[in-house]
């Protein structure tokens, strides 16, 4: 055997198995790892992605929109909406607050098919109708607890169903007649029967003519209508005839007859003569109430706090 075989024979003599290697007691165990997959989901439309809507659903008027306004606007991240209710409380700002809504409701539909990812333009449709079917719910139970409140009210007798005092601006608060008043009234003054009356008092102090005449017609004949208010008021209209024709107050220091400098007399002329007082000598208090129409009203109403 030459030497090359030779060196041949004792490389391969050299050679270990894997077994060998490792041991007999030993084994490789080969793992395979799941592979992750990723699933793509191809959309039939392009809703949700800020593209322009189909020209079948770009066309029509979102109604639900318009109703909804700023609360549809939040939803569908508008917010230019909230402009809405703001408007509200600006002398006719609600004629924005409609223009706004208009508005909203033309691109409204653009607007939610760009937001929001639909399967389909059913689906579309389906959502933007449960906005008007929503209003639609809640205005039938609005008008189911109107109609209750609305037959209560209109079954009320005429004294309730005055409105409340702070709807006449032209009506001061419950006022105070001041204590000197009365302490330095006597019965020589003009107008002590005031403080005796057994009734509220309605007096207004103007100059006598044709304008402050008519005022008076006019009371005189709610005043006359309306049992109610004769059974607690009494009229107490005194106009005065000026000596100055071109005069248009009558002046307390003119008018004015007191033994005292601070009887009934001159507190009448300094008060009520720009207004009509509605006086409650029991109570000693008072109202100031301005325009002719307001009187009577306002007596019924203060009527019932006064009993």
């Amino acid at each position: 055997m030459s030497d090359m075989e030779n060196d041949f024979q004792n490389q391969h003599n050299d050679e270990t198995s894997v077994e060998e290697f490792l041991g007999k007691g030993d084994k490789i165990i080969i793992e395979k790892k799941p592979q992750k997959t990723v699933t793509i989901i191809k959309h039939d439309n392009n809703s949700g992605m800020g593209e322009a809507a189909p020209y079948s659903i770009s066309r029509k008027f979102n109604w639900g929109a318009f109703l909804f306004n700023w609360i549809w606007g939040i939803k569908y991240k508008k917010l230019v909406l909230l402009l809405v209710p703001v408007f509200c409380f600006i002398p006719f700002g609600f004629l924005v607050s409609i223009a706004i809504s208009f508005y909203a409701g033309v691109n409204g539909n653009q607007w939610a098919w760009e937001e929001i990812q639909y399967k389909d333009e059913e689906d579309f449709h389906h959502a933007q109708k449960s906005w008007v079917k929503t209003w639609f719910i809640l205005a039938a139970i609005l008008l189911v607890l109107a109609i209750p409140i609305y037959l209560y009210k209109n079954h009320q007798s005429p004294e309730e169903t005055v409105l409340p005092e702070d709807i006449y601006s032209f009506s001061s608060l419950e006022l105070n007649i001041p204590p000197y008043v009365f302490e330095q009234t006597t019965s020589q003054d003009s107008h002590s029967d005031i403080i005796t009356a057994d009734k509220n008092v309605i007096y207004w102090l103007r100059p006598q003519n044709a304008h402050t005449q008519k005022d008076k017609e006019y009371i005189e004949t709610v005043y006359n209508s309306n049992d109610r208010v004769k059974q607690s008021y009494i009229l107490y209209p005194d106009l005065k005839v000026l000596k100055d024709t071109s005069a248009s107050m009558v002046k307390m220091e003119l008018e004015a007859s007191c033994e005292n400098e601070t009887c009934i007399d001159t507190w009448l002329y300094k008060s009520c003569n720009t207004g009509f007082c509605i006086i409650n000598p029991k109570a000693r208090k008072y109202y100031k109430v301005r325009g002719k129409s307001n009187v009577i009203p306002k007596a019924l109403y203060i009527k019932n706090k006064w009993k």
